[in-house]
C-alpha cells in the first residue's frame, strides 16, 4: 500500500527537487499533490487526505505552525518539516515523533526520514493518522516559532560587518534600491529589499504599513487619522515619527 504524500513549499524548484528525491521510494510514497502556500496546503490536506506532508516552515502567507493550527487533529497527517533554519528546538525533533529536513536536503538524511515514516505508518491507529505516542501539548511546548525568523540584521560598514539585533529595530524604510534600518540610537543602510525582509521577520513583531515602511509593532504608540483623513501611525521614538498607512494595509493595521 502506497503512502499518500503532499509536498508543500513556496519555491517551485524546491517542490520539484523534493518530488525528484522521493522517486526512489515511489513504491511506498505516492505524491498526490503539491501546494505553494499555507492556505493552499490547508486546502490540499482537506481535499487529498494525505498520510504524510513534507511541509516548508517559512512561507509568505503563513508559517507551518499556522497551517497545523487550521487542521483538525482527526485529519492530521504525519508532518516532516523542511527548513533552511537550524536551532535547538529543531534538533530535538530527531528523537521525537515529528521529523525535519534541513535544506539543502541530503539523500542520506531523507533516507533516515523515510525509515522513521515507515515505523510511524505501521504504528498509526486504525481510526486516526496521528501516531499513538504523539502529544500536541508536548509538541507546542517544544516549539518556539520565533526561532525560525530573522534574529539579527547584518550591516556592512567598510570592511566591518555589524550585527543589529532585530529586537532593537524600530522600523525599516525602503527607498529605491536601499533600505534604511532605524534603531533608537542609529540608522544603517542595507541593500536587502523590504519584501525580502518582511518574509524573514516575525509577523507578530513587524507589520507592513506601506510599500516603503515596515514597522515594529511595539514601537507604535498611536494610530490616528491625518489631516487628509488618511490613517497614520505615530511611533514612540524620540522624534515621534508619523508614517502614513497605505490603503492596502489599513485593515492589517486596524487589526493590531
Amino acid at each position: 500500500m502506497q503512502c499518500r504524500t503532499l509536498i508543500v513549499d513556496d519555491e517551485p524548484l524546491a517542490r520539484m527537487r523534493m518530488r525528484s528525491m522521493l522517486e526512489p521510494y515511489a513504491s511506498e510514497f505516492e505524491v498526490v499533490g503539491e501546494a505553494g502556500s499555507g492556505e493552499e496546503a490547508v486546502q490540499k490536506i482537506r481535499e487529498e487526505s494525505p498520510d504524510v506532508v513534507f511541509l516548508d516552515i517559512q512561507m509568505p502567507d503563513m508559517n507551518a505552525f499556522d497551517v497545523l493550527q487550521k487542521i483538525n487533529e482527526d485529519e492530521m497527517p504525519l508532518i516532516v518539516f523542511t527548513t533552511a533554519y537550524e536551532n535547538f528546538a529543531l534538533r530535538a525533533f530527531e528523537e521525537n515523533t515529528v521529523d525535519y529536513l534541513l535544506k539543502p536536503i541530503e539523500e542520506e538524511r531523507l533516507a533516515n526520514t523515510v525509515e522513521k515514516l515507515r515505523k510511524r505508518l505501521v504504528s498509526l491507529d486504525s481510526e486516526s493518522q496521528i501516531p499513538l505516542d504523539f502529544s500536541w501539548d508536548k509538541f507546542r511546548s517544544m516549539i518556539d516559532p520565533s526561532g525560525f525568523f530573522l534574529q539579527r540584521v547584518q550591516v556592512k560598514i567598510g570592511d566591518r560587518i555589524l550585527l543589529v539585533n532585530v529586537d532593537e529595530i524600530i522600523r525599516f524604510h525602503s527607498e529605491e534600491k536601499y533600505t534604511t534600518v532605524y534603531t533608537p540610537t542609529n540608522q544603517y543602510v542595507i541593500d536587502t529589499p523590504l519584501v525580502d525582509l518582511e518574509k524573514k521577520l516575525d509577523p507578530r513583531q513587524f507589520v507592513r504599513i506601506h510599500r516603503a515602511h515596515l514597522v515594529a509593532i511595539d514601537s507604535i504608540a498611536e494610530i490616528r487619522k491625518s489631516d487628509a483623513s488618511r490613517l497614520c501611525v505615530i511611533l514612540n521614538d524620540k522624534e515621534k515619527t508619523q508614517l502614513l498607512v497605505s490603503r492596502n494595509f489599513v485593515k492589517k493595521v486596524r487589526n493590531l
